[in-house]
């Protein structure tokens, strides 16, 4: 099971959904790269999780890395699967909505 991290995404302004994101692999005790982040489609992050993989945001404060919460997969009302924060008890300090645009 890898452990990727998604530090920025694309939201299509007609559909409000996630289309692409800025992720890679990453160490989950250093928050460090283990790869050279991409971007990619949301597809790819959707059969990640599938896969098994655990995929976190990945946010920067004060130049240090930090874990916010765990990406999930969610399906949209056309079926297609896409993809936003895992937030147990409804405690939000940071979603997926407060990642840059890439």
């Amino acid at each position: 099971m890898a452990t990727y991290a998604i530090d920025g995404v694309r939201i299509n302004p007609a559909s409000d959904r996630i289309t692409h994101v800025r992720w890679g692999l990453i160490d989950p005790k250093t928050h460090d790269w283990t790869s050279p982040p991409e971007i990619v489609e949301v597809t790819e992050v959707v059969n990640a999780i599938h896969r098994g993989d655990v995929v976190w945001s990945l946010f920067t404060l004060g130049g240090r890395r930090f874990l916010g919460p765990k990406i999930k997969t969610v399906v949209h009302t056309s079926g297609v699967d896409g993809i936003d924060t895992d937030v147990p008890g409804g405690h939000v300090e940071k979603c997926i909505d407060d990642l840059p645009a890439v």
